[in-house]
């Protein structure tokens, strides 16, 4: 944990410090030079971007297109909830399929399986019409869903990915959705697991890369080959999303190695840390401020940290327990890395 220095002067100064810039947070100073038209790597626990190119070009996302269709599933049904296959799902056999036949019944955690480990595109229409009665409403879900999640600059149009007209993601949007079904226990659990039945996962990174585990592989003549990649290392987890590669592991990789070695995660304060005290003449109390949670953050190795504190301009006595009293702001270097409320800590009585 990073000490801070307490003050104690009087409040009239502390409320003259002033507003800065907030940067993007967490950038790289120095990144990856292997060639990827479109490509993000961040912090899963906080949502830290560590590398970032063309993160915002709308672009085919193939079967990452899945993790969206798997999320809107797992958050509605029961694992063991059955499925009727319809004619239209039976029909799908284009791309990767598992030949679904119509009027079998199969599990949704069957149909999951399928679909995120073999990417079987007749397993996502099953889904799509067991959510919303038909692709067609089940692709309107799919974008409240993302938009939810804070993918805003995609659009999609199929459970499966398929080429289509109007359907597209970005990098950043895919980390976005692939992070989010990390946060599920069932969507974590299931695009780890390097075989199914007689299958094999078609996600080979699994077994290439040390710690990998998930997300999902995408590919469409037009799409190229598409990758997101999660893997953990002593409890930290990276996640890199690699679009129209042309050899989505070696990139994968590289983003990942880049992040496990460039940058590391560190505590900067801890839940109820005093970071500010306040004495003043007209207060019968020590005002302290803490913060509420943890804060963490990525940070790159070897660089400065440091912190300012901004309080609020409106605050006077008395300040209630646990009332927002300002906030503290974290940097490596110049870039902001983290942020926090903080809050008025019990009083203590001179």
């Amino acid at each position: 944990m990073i000490r801070l220095r307490r003050l104690s002067i009087p409040i009239t100064i502390l409320l003259l410090l002033t507003a800065f810039p907030v940067i993007q947070p967490g950038f790289a100073a120095q990144q990856p030079t292997a060639r990827r038209p479109s490509a993000i790597l961040i912090d899963v626990r906080t949502g830290q971007v560590l590398y970032a190119r063309d993160v915002h070009k709308r672009m085919a996302p193939a079967s990452t297109t899945k993790m969206l269709t798997a999320i809107l599933a797992i958050e509605r049904f029961p694992l063991d909830t059955p499925v009727t296959i319809s004619a239209r799902a039976a029909a799908q056999r284009s791309g990767s399929a598992l030949g679904l036949e119509a009027g079998a019944r199969w599990s949704v955690g069957d149909l999951l399986h399928a679909m995120l480990l073999r990417s079987a595109n007749d397993a996502a229409v099953a889904v799509a019409e067991a959510y919303s009665g038909s692709v067609e409403a089940f692709a309107k879900d799919m974008n409240r869903k993302a938009q939810r999640i804070g993918a805003r600059n995609s659009h999609f149009v199929n459970p499966h990915g398929l080429n289509g007209q109007d359907h597209y993601s970005t990098a950043y949007d895919l980390a976005l959705i692939a992070r989010y079904g990390l946060q599920l226990p069932v969507f974590a659990s299931l695009v780890r697991q390097q075989a199914w039945r007689e299958f094999s996962n078609t996600n080979r990174f699994l077994v290439k890369y040390e710690g990998a585990d998930g997300v999902k592989t995408g590919w469409t003549a037009a799409a190229g080959q598409c990758l997101v990649a999660s893997a953990t290392r002593d409890g930290w987890q990276l996640l890199a999303v690699v679009l129209h590669s042309r050899e989505m592991y070696r990139d994968a990789g590289q983003l990942l190695d880049h992040g496990f070695e460039a940058f590391a995660p560190l505590k900067l304060a801890g839940r109820g840390d005093p970071l500010v005290t306040l004495n003043t003449n007209r207060w019968r109390s020590t005002l302290v401020g803490v913060v509420p949670s943890d804060v963490v953050a990525v940070v790159r190795r070897g660089a400065a940290v440091s912190s300012q504190i901004r309080l609020r301009s409106d605050l006077r006595p008395p300040v209630a327990p646990g009332a927002q009293v300002g906030e503290v702001i974290f940097f490596a270097g110049q870039a902001v890395v983290a942020r926090s409320a903080l809050i008025a800590a019990p009083p203590k009585i001179r």
